[in-house]
């Protein structure tokens, strides 16, 4: 509460903690645990989060111990790939304005990152949504 009217106090105090959690020789299961409340208790602006990811990735390479479970990165994964099918939708949009609901199904049922990342890059430069769609089948089923 008493750093709740300034970010670096927040800040300061955040990275006290998480340092504290893990030189208190918690289990795994536990750091992570309290640290998902003080995650949730003290927010940061988006501009101090991204200081204190960096701060606690330094931290535990220093430390070499990692606290991100096989749980935690496929959900990053789960993120990354749904973020990537946003990004495709996104600029067809952008591009063609109205995509059919039916090309939307089709770019999210792509669990691919790779397959994902090159439809990126052709999204860009595509002629038209027929082109889009033709490519979209030809690499589904050769991916299948």
């Amino acid at each position: 509460m008493k750093t709740q009217r300034s970010s670096k106090k927040r800040f300061y105090w955040k990275v006290e903690l998480f340092k504290a959690l893990h030189e208190a020789k918690y289990s795994k299961e536990d750091i992570w645990e309290l640290f998902r409340f003080m995650d949730w208790v003290l927010t940061l602006p988006q501009d101090l989060e991204h200081q204190f990811e960096e701060f606690t990735q330094q931290y535990e390479d220093e430390k070499k111990m990692p606290y991100v479970t096989s749980i935690e990165r496929n959900a990053i994964a789960r993120g990354i790939l749904q973020s990537s099918q946003e990004h495709v939708i996104d600029i067809l949009r952008v591009r063609f304005k109205r995509i059919p609901q039916s090309l939307v199904k089709m770019v999210c049922a792509i669990d691919d990152s790779k397959l994902l990342s090159r439809l990126l890059k052709k999204t860009v430069v595509i002629d038209s949504l027929d082109a889009f769609k033709q490519l979209l089948e030809k690499q589904v089923s050769r991916e299948s």
